[in-house]
């Protein structure tokens, strides 16, 4: 059966309640039963359950929801860029919006700073592939970009309800060439309802006879984007945001070295968090790096003015992915409705690195 509103949902739900960890308790995460795995063409309101995570397929993006709240949305195709958004602009194979369970969003697409950086992306600066400089991550030089290609499986496992994705990394030079596979592993865990949590898991290969050489550089790697109104500063573009898009806010980043946005940039801590206020309640998103990451701990972008970070090994020296070494590495994200003391993140990395 075809229709163009054909959607695919899996449901999973917590066998037992989930309570917040103490130093001395059962771990956080439990299993989850699968009460259905099924492909519906539905034309009304989601289905949800109780704390049920649903995932739903569509031509353009997955979802995964958990209590019926949009926990990240994949987009398999580009959202449409606003007003003044130059189309080249336009990106697939990234995760917006990712939201906290109070619903608030704690990503940006096409943000009008700096439009190439969207939602949680993955992308690499400074390379060379063949006596040629591409750059994957600044979409206007016109040299790369990195794309959605395929979705290999969807899942609802006791381990969480996920996707398994792979995206290209083009060369945009004519004639054009897909230089990198990545394939990303998003796996959605459960909680206790306080807070989202999901892995990304990454795996880089070359496609070519050629390695690509990242040369060393202070950004590049997995990223996320914070909201607009996360700016401070002054930008010299502001006229082309909107009122409540600047209104004023607190916000700020930390790190497991308690450093701030200033000191932690490019230090080498085992998680970031970035916070802010939404609609004036605070939201937190941290990202942990899990011990078997290339170059684990690796280095961080901490921007001094911009809600943006990234985790980018390339800043401690040059590599090569070639045939017989692809990349690889792993992220924990936490979403919270509040900005998440350390002693408490200390807690959730213990359960991430420990299990």
């Amino acid at each position: 059966m075809k229709a163009s509103n054909a959607i695919r949902l899996l449901i999973a739900i917590p066998c037992q309640p989930m309570r917040p960890r103490t130093p001395n308790s059962p771990k956080l995460f439990h299993k989850s039963l699968i009460l259905s795995t099924c492909c519906f063409i539905l034309s009304g309101a989601p289905l949800c359950a109780g704390n049920a995570f649903e995932l739903r397929e569509t031509e353009a993006t997955i979802e995964i929801r958990s209590a019926g709240t949009l926990l990240l949305c994949y987009n398999k195709l580009s959202p449409e860029p606003p007003e003044g958004i130059k189309a080249i602009y336009k990106r697939t194979g990234f995760l917006h919006p990712v939201c906290s369970p109070a619903g608030h969003c704690v990503t940006a697409s096409f943000p009008f700073d700096h439009p190439h950086q969207q939602g949680i992306f993955s992308a690499w600066v400074k390379t060379r592939h063949n006596g040629t400089d591409i750059d994957f991550w600044n979409l206007a030089k016109g040299t790369g970009r990195v794309l959605h290609h395929q979705v290999v499986e969807t899942f609802a496992k006791d381990s969480g309800t996920g996707f398994v994705v792979d995206l290209v990394h083009r060369s945009e030079r004519d004639p054009k060439l897909n230089i990198l596979t990545e394939r990303w592993r998003i796996n959605a865990v459960p909680t206790d309802g306080s807070f989202h949590c999901f892995d990304l898991e990454t795996k880089q290969q070359l496609l070519t006879s050629n390695p690509l050489r990242i040369a060393k550089y202070h950004y590049g790697g997995v990223a996320i984007r914070g909201p607009v109104a996360w700016l401070t500063g002054s930008h010299t573009n502001t006229a082309k945001a909107t009122t409540d898009q600047l209104a004023p806010t607190s916000t700020g980043f930390s790190n497991s070295l308690d450093s701030d946005r200033l000191k932690g940039n490019h230090e080498r801590p085992d998680w970031v968090t970035m916070w802010g206020d939404v609609q004036g309640q605070p939201v937190g998103i941290t990202v942990m790096c899990d011990k078997s990451s290339y170059r684990f701990p690796q280095s961080t972008r901490l921007h001094p003015t911009k809600p943006y970070f990234c985790f980018c090994p390339c800043m401690d020296g040059a590599f090569v992915i070639d045939q017989e070494h692809p990349y690889k590495a792993k992220y924990r994200f936490l979403i919270t409705d509040t900005k998440p003391d350390n002693q408490w993140l200390r807690e959730r990395w213990l359960e991430f690195t420990e299990r």
